[in-house]
């Protein structure tokens, strides 16, 4: 890696990258061919065609589950989870203080009380013994979000959910192409939930899929989809509560074409951030996440590096953020605690929970290694990881500068 150490581009110097990264979302002939199929076979949703359905079974086939569900987003896929394994009234579902507040509130939507617990300090999942540690008497389920892609302890977590009769739910929103001892991630608990919202490494602007091995969760969990129905019934044989959250036969489309090109983005999003993991870690005040050897693909939804401001001239994240923007580097932003968020703080769960809300002083609740790390870390849009190497490695040169430069820029900045 070629050093570029001249004055940061935050300081009036040349940036490092003068050209964008590779655009994201990448479509092609493939998802404009797969949308004029659907147009002009009319049908248009699910009850009137084959291709949602047939790309989510696709998909579930990919992350070694039997069975796949089209549905709307990766919001409505936890839910259905949820309702599928007949978690509700006074069920607590023991959830991870750092991930997309859709985690959490999956369980108020079906009447449980989410419970939030701490986190692994280097790979940002659950921590298992932190979960443990919340079980009560109460608990019926744990939703495990795959962090940007780096698999929990799933071993540790089936074990946990097997031995004390709990669900375990995989949040895999972040994991596309993330495998754990040779399956894929979402395979290995009752569920696995996906999204396919537009950042996500697979996208049709919305979207998610739910897959499972159980044929009976599955149907459970198609009636909740799907307004109650039991497949094979009459249509208006509505026979238990569900809403409609159907995938569209357009998002299908978009989809089983984005399907086919993921294999080879996943690879070279894996070989380009074990390159740049390598170059990150050479640079002092910089940590990479320690990637698990049970863990043979990461699906990268983004990279994630850890930031100690104490070897930058005391560089405050944020100032450290804006001079690695200024070089050109696409940034993401790490998600907050939930326990900070204001809908647990002030226990805004109207018309849900409210009634509830007493059981649970969030306000009170305490992650101090989710609080660290929503502190401490940067994280790139995966986008980056899907140029050629070079261009790649100009990331560890961006902050490599900013090393050099840091006690002007914080200067400069103060």
């Amino acid at each position: 890696m070629t050093s570029l150490l001249g004055t940061p581009a935050i300081l009036g110097g040349s940036p490092i990258r003068s050209v964008d990264y590779p655009s994201w979302p990448v479509w092609d002939a493939g998802e404009r061919e797969g949308l004029l199929t659907v147009l002009e076979a009319g049908g248009w949703w699910q009850g009137n065609g084959t291709v949602a359905a047939d790309f989510a079974a696709d998909f579930a086939h990919y992350h070694s589950a039997r069975f796949g569900l089209a549905l709307t987003n990766g919001t409505h896929t936890l839910e259905a989870a949820l309702a599928a394994c007949d978690i509700g009234d006074d069920d607590e579902v023991i959830v991870p203080g750092m991930t997309f507040v859709a985690s959490a509130t999956a369980a108020l939507a079906v009447n449980a009380i989410p419970i939030l617990v701490d986190i692994d300090a280097d790979t940002l999942c659950i921590d298992v013994a932190a979960a443990e540690a919340a079980i009560t008497a109460r608990t019926k389920a744990i939703i495990a979000v795959h962090v940007a892609g780096a698999a929990c302890d799933l071993d540790a977590l089936t074990e946990l959910c097997t031995r004390r009769g709990l669900r375990l739910v995989e949040d895999c929103a972040h994991a596309h192409g993330t495998v754990w001892r040779g399956r894929g991630v979402g395979s290995w608990g009752d569920f696995g939930s996906f999204s396919m919202q537009r950042s996500k490494l697979m996208t049709a602007g919305e979207g998610g899929v739910l897959i499972c091995n159980d044929e009976a969760l599955r149907d459970a969990a198609w009636a909740y989809a799907d307004c109650g129905r039991v497949q094979g019934e009459w249509f208006y044989h509505h026979a238990t509560y569900g809403s409609n959250l159907r995938m569209t036969e357009w998002q299908g489309a978009v989809l089983s074409a984005q399907l086919g090109r993921f294999p080879a983005q996943n690879q070279t999003r894996n070989d380009n951030a074990v390159a740049l993991n390598a170059a990150l870690d050479a640079i002092p005040g910089i940590r990479t996440p320690r990637r698990d050897p049970r863990m043979s693909s990461q699906g990268n939804y983004c990279f994630v590096f850890h930031y100690d401001h104490s070897q930058f001239a005391g560089l405050p994240l944020k100032q450290f953020e804006a001079a690695l923007a200024a070089e050109g580097i696409p940034m993401g932003v790490s998600y907050p605690a939930l326990s900070d968020l204001s809908i647990f703080r002030n226990s805004n769960f109207a018309p849900r929970l409210r009634h509830r809300a007493p059981d649970v002083d969030y306000a009170s609740v305490r992650l101090p290694r989710v609080e660290h790390a929503a502190a401490s870390t940067v994280w790139l849009q995966h986008r980056m990881l899907l140029a050629d190497r070079e261009s790649v490695l100009d990331v560890a040169r961006a902050v490599e500068r900013i090393h050099l430069h840091a006690a002007g820029i914080a200067n400069e900045l103060s």
